[in-house]
């Protein structure tokens, strides 16, 4: 078979040798089609071919070592290196964009895919609508074919479901998903999207999933090595008993993969399903050793030896971080419950419902302090070991600013009026925001993602962590009233920051601290409540202003992107301070009056 080949080509040594680290805020792809690397061969794929519009194809040459495009010359083709003929069963890996053809030109395409893949090799279709994928299943059959309902679409399949069985997209719809809308959105095409979505999730699951248009399918040739998900479903056959999981081990798990961040360091997470509990493995989308994953494990481990009592049934257990084929896997058990922000993403916004929620956040916290903490007193030492590294980080991350300078200084010297309290010392998440916690009712029933966590931290970030990210995403999947009880008229008025800050953080950060409407003071009486039950000086409010920010973009795992969208906000806030909780700086109020037995010497800090 012949055709015209455009050409990307990276070099295969040069790929092997630099495994994706970071992103950054200039790199174009959106690397989420490449979730789709779970259910191909965890080996490196050397040649792969794209038959259709050419839009996967920045992304698919992340996956191969050579990546071409034929017969496509259109807007974003892949840079032209050489033409010639492309050899019958010459490819690892051939993509087929059905929606690019249509009727006998599909069935073409299809045969030409066919055609073109090796032995060992495999064929990936991907289509939207629901007669184009029946047309898929009919020219394909066969046992060897794997389909999944890919969501939002094929273009980003943030969401992959397996259609093997039921239990993943019940698990998705029951647990995880909600009236999603694309953030920012706000025309007539989106309300009827997530009204389409809502009509959805009231469903049963296998009829949503039955009508969903868009689709991946997986065709493996005779000589096909394992995929990835197959090589970590081997494993945890052989290792379920010593493992210590309930009965014995499924003969085969069908899968859910879900991971959205655009980036190409970003980790997917694949639920196993089949045995008696769920399994989560974690593995890096593009494969190979991965620091942030080992620190992920390392970090839960020296959690769940610091946690006693109930709380510590909320955290995942930690099933080990092998290496599996060449990548680093992070497993762990699947914690019960609903997302909570799947329960309060979309739903119309009300002061009583943000009160319910961030009551029933900090009661988690709280009782997490309450589980792993030792009595400390805030002096000198303690604010050297806590504050200022996290100064230097953030003045090393935007090129020494002044001001930025000068507002972490008044923030330290704010936290040494409080020299002498006691404050304690505890477990604290890192992200703890409502995206990572999950609920029945009311109660917290366990909280994921613990790589950012310390064992001897603040207890002041992670309640002000989940009361700054329900800002941030308030106006993401609905819309803000702007009449009525509810209304905020100045959602989205960045004053004096306007020019400075970036927006998409800025928005939620500048609705709470310019104190003006009912959600700005919802948050700060909410926040000194904590702070009272928690017996935390309430005088740490202010000083927790400033220093949020900067833990947003200094860690371990922090992205260009993060730096500066948060350094932003941060110079912004420099320039034009806020005075939200000035009234509060050196009080003591909150603090715990009776007797209590100091900390050691404590071997926290960031996790790193």
């Amino acid at each position: 078979m012949s055709g015209a080949v455009g050409e990307h080509h990276r070099s295969p040594v040069a790929r092997r040798a630099t495994p994706v680290a970071s992103d950054t805020a200039t790199d174009p792809v959106d690397h989420v089609w490449s979730n789709l690397r779970v259910f191909l061969t965890a080996d490196r794929i050397s040649d792969a071919v794209l038959l259709g519009d050419g839009r996967a194809i920045p992304a698919l040459s992340h996956l191969a070592d050579r990546a071409v495009s034929l017969e496509f010359t259109g807007a974003g083709a892949p840079r032209v290196i050489a033409r010639g003929p492309a050899a019958d069963g010459s490819f690892d890996l051939v993509v087929v964009d059905a929606d690019a053809h249509a009727g006998d030109r599909l069935a073409a395409r299809l045969a030409q895919a066919g055609r073109l893949v090796a032995s060992q090799g495999r064929i990936v279709v991907t289509s939207s609508g629901v007669r184009r994928g029946r047309q898929i299943r009919r020219e394909l059959g066969g046992d060897d074919v794997a389909s999944y309902v890919a969501l939002p679409n094929v273009r980003r399949p943030a969401v992959l479901i397996d259609r093997a069985d039921d239990e993943p997209g019940r698990y998705f719809l029951r647990h995880v998903a909600f009236p999603y809308r694309a953030p920012g959105r706000r025309g007539a095409r989106a309300r009827l999207i997530q009204l389409r979505n809502r009509i959805g999730m009231a469903s049963p699951p296998r009829i949503t999933l039955a009508v969903a248009p868009h689709r991946v399918h997986v065709i493996s040739g005779p000589g096909s090595p394992p995929t990835v998900v197959q090589e970590i479903g081997a494993f945890l056959r052989s290792s379920w008993s010593s493992l210590g999981l309930p009965a014995d081990p499924p003969e085969r798990f069908s899968h859910l993969a879900i991971a959205h961040r655009k980036v190409p360091a970003a980790v997917v997470s694949v639920v196993f399903f089949g045995g008696a509990v769920p399994i989560v493995a974690r593995v890096p989308r593009y494969g190979g050793p991965n620091a942030a994953l080992h620190r992920e494990s390392e970090t839960l481990e020296r959690v769940l030896a610091q946690v006693r009592g109930p709380v510590r049934e909320t955290l995942p257990r930690p099933l080990g971080s092998p290496a599996i084929a060449g990548t680093d896997v992070v497993l762990q058990t699947v914690v019960p419950g609903r997302h909570l922000v799947a329960r309060t993403a979309t739903r119309r916004l009300t002061r009583s419902r943000l009160r319910r929620q961030f009551r029933t956040m900090f009661a988690w916290s709280t009782e997490l302090q309450e589980a792993s903490g030792r009595w400390a007193v805030v002096d000198d030492e303690l604010l050297d070991r806590t504050l200022v590294p996290l100064s230097r980080g953030a003045l090393d991350a935007l090129g020494h600013d002044d001001t930025v300078r000068a507002l972490l200084d008044r923030a330290i010297d704010h936290a040494r009026l409080l020299r002498g309290t006691p404050i304690r010392l505890a477990v604290v998440h890192g992200d703890y925001w409502a995206g990572n916690v999950l609920v029945d009712g009311a109660r917290i029933t366990g909280v994921v993602d613990w790589e950012r966590a310390e064992v001897a931290g603040l207890p002041v970030w992670d309640p002000f962590k989940a009361v700054m990210d329900a800002a941030y995403h308030l106006d993401r999947y609905r819309d803000v009233p702007r009449r009525g009880r509810a209304a905020l008229p100045g959602w989205g008025s960045l004053g004096p920051w306007e020019g400075i800050a970036d927006p998409r953080c800025a928005i939620g950060v500048r609705a709470i601290l310019d104190g003006a409407g009912w959600f700005s003071q919802l948050a700060r009486d909410a926040l000194v409540r904590a702070f009272v039950d928690a017996e935390i000086p309430v005088g740490w409010l202010p000083v927790v202003v400033p220093f949020h920010l900067v833990r947003e973009f200094v860690h371990a795992d922090a992205s260009t992107r993060s730096v500066d969208a948060w350094g932003s906000v941060l110079r912004a806030l420099a320039l034009h301070p806020l005075p939200w909780a000035d009234d509060l700086i050196g009080d003591r109020g909150g603090a715990r009056r009776r007797a209590f037995e100091p900390a050691p010497a404590a071997s926290g800090g960031r996790s790193r």
